[in-house]
């Protein structure tokens, strides 16, 4: 039964992601890449909060959770029982707190993904970008530079800011489905890149991303 256990909790993940690894490289390259066929990318909160990091969130929030019970009800043995326990509340509360980070980026970024769909229009060369309140037509020399604000960690977090040459911008969290596309679709547009150790989206960006 424990091998078994063991199976169906490494395995069963690994097999999902080779799963969407080889949909979403059939979806990218030659007859069925997005700038040959029609692509539709819509956030949705599954496709936002149910991917394989949200596993290591919800292990990281369980094994801290359980890690701080035990440090405060365990019984410790030998001659100085609080260096055990101390390093269980620091083993706990890191855990939590890596949970935590992730949970709190995604809550932030969240209001600026939900709902937004990204059509690829291969005929014409452009996109068509459905925002929460507003839709953009954009085309190529429409987008005048991509900044990319990021903690530069294993585990990514981070948003993009697209500035239009029509002097309007708008912002996308990376977890936006399809944001990808939008460099796929046109090359060589300047990028810049923002170093946020907690790249959350504040209010002042609010009046920065604006659109027609």
């Amino acid at each position: 039964m424990g091998t078994l256990l063991v199976f169906l909790i490494v395995f069963i993940p690994m097999g999902w992601v080779f799963w969407r690894l080889l949909r979403f490289t059939r979806n990218t390259i030659g007859t069925n890449s997005p700038l040959k066929v029609q692509r539709i990318y819509q956030t949705t909160f599954r496709s936002f909060f149910v991917r394989l990091e949200s596993v290591f969130v919800l292990i990281c929030l369980f094994m801290g959770f359980v890690i701080l019970k035990a440090s405060l009800f365990a019984t410790f043995s030998g001659p100085d029982p609080m260096i055990g326990r101390t390093i269980l509340i620091i083993s706990g509360f890191a855990l939590l707190c890596m949970g935590m980070f992730t949970l709190v980026i995604d809550l932030n970024h969240w209001p600026y993904a939900r709902g937004v769909v990204i059509t690829t229009l291969p005929d014409e060369h452009e996109l068509d970008i459905q925002l929460p309140d507003t839709t953009l037509r954009i085309k190529e020399g429409d987008i005048r530079k991509i900044t990319m604000y990021h903690n530069e960690g294993k585990l990514q977090h981070g948003f993009a800011q697209f500035q239009l040459t029509n002097g309007n911008s708008f912002l996308l969290p990376f977890k936006t489905e399809g944001i990808w596309v939008i460099n796929e679709y046109f090359k060589g547009i300047p990028m810049e890149y923002h170093i946020q150790h907690v790249p959350l989206i504040r209010t002042t960006f609010k009046s920065e991303a604006t659109y027609e």
